[in-house]
């Protein structure tokens, strides 16, 4: 691990890192901006032509928390270890020691930096539960990213990403994503979570449901499914993912047919149907309420981005 190169973030970031000359990826669109008490915001759209391996670190000891919008990074912080994929969100505390990161891929993400005390003085009675946690996943932790996270982040991107974008857009948008990432973070915190057997049969649960996001089984078929009572499975499932069984299932569907769409694979009507839309109106409506546009919107988007 020592002859990889070695960087410190403090000299990169908030500056997009594929902007640097000795950064290993390809550069492609970038910006930033950092606010007047610290908080600073990124975007980066880079290319590694294979798979790269990095030491980071940071001497300024910062919080990271970072939304990944295509592809991903493997992350190593002691003994931890995670994968982040596409539309997966990051959190890491960065004490000073090094860390290793792979990178692959078209890595398009959007990383909000900032000091612990910062946190606190900014999240008040929010920072302390999120960072305990943080500290309990060993400080490196990545999760499947909320709708409502991943349509701040998108929005945070367009407005780093245009350079006729005002300041306080830009801080208002980076203030944005990091609340609703604090509230993700913290869902979980309850003292009554289930364990052991129950937990599994969780799990198998939100596996069933996610099968097939064209036909979601009935709560009575699934809980039978996994041996659990339609009770048990609809207050488990809360607790345990911070979700609805129903909002659960409609998150991962409106959150793939976004990939569908944003990388060509379907056109929107088509993007409605693979996930259970026979009704285009209905798809639209339901796709806007997740993340503030419309489908075609998206696509038109998608198309820009390609051709640039």
């Amino acid at each position: 691990m020592s002859s990889l190169p070695y960087f410190d973030l403090a000299d990169y970031l908030p500056a997009a890192p594929s902007s640097a000359a000795d950064w290993s990826a390809v550069p492609g669109d970038g910006g930033c901006h950092t606010t007047a008490y610290g908080l600073s915001a990124s975007a980066s759209r880079s290319h590694y032509a294979q798979p790269t391996s990095l030491l980071m670190g940071d001497s300024l000891q910062r919080i990271y928390l970072s939304v990944w919008l295509r592809d991903g990074v493997e992350i190593g912080a002691g003994r931890s270890a995670i994968r982040v994929g596409r539309n997966d969100v990051a959190v890491f505390l960065n004490a000073g020691d090094p860390m290793l990161a792979r990178f692959g891929g078209d890595n398009h993400h959007v990383v909000l930096t900032l000091r612990p005390e910062l946190l606190h003085q900014l999240a008040q009675t929010q920072a302390e539960p999120f960072l305990a946690r943080l500290r309990r996943a060993g400080r490196v932790k990545a999760e499947a990213g909320q709708a409502r996270v991943l349509r701040a982040a998108h929005e945070l991107e367009a407005v780093l990403l245009d350079a006729a974008s005002s300041a306080l857009l830009r801080e208002a948008k980076s203030l944005e994503l990091l609340a609703l990432m604090l509230q993700a973070g913290t869902a979980d915190t309850q003292p009554d979570m289930p364990s052991g057997r129950q937990l599994a049969q969780l799990r198998q649960a939100r596996e069933l449901l996610l099968q097939e996001l064209a036909h979601a089984p009935t709560i009575d078929a699934l809980a039978r499914a996994c041996g659990l009572n339609a009770f048990a499975l609809k207050q488990g499932f809360k607790r345990v993912f911070g979700l609805s069984v129903h909002a659960l299932y409609q998150q991962e569907r409106m959150r793939h047919a976004w990939h569908l769409i944003e990388s060509g694979q379907a056109h929107a009507t088509e993007a409605g149907r693979l996930v259970g839309y026979s009704n285009p109106s209905h798809f639209g409506a339901a796709f806007r309420k997740a993340f503030g546009i419309l489908p075609g919107q998206l696509k038109r988007r998608a198309a820009v981005s390609a051709h640039h």
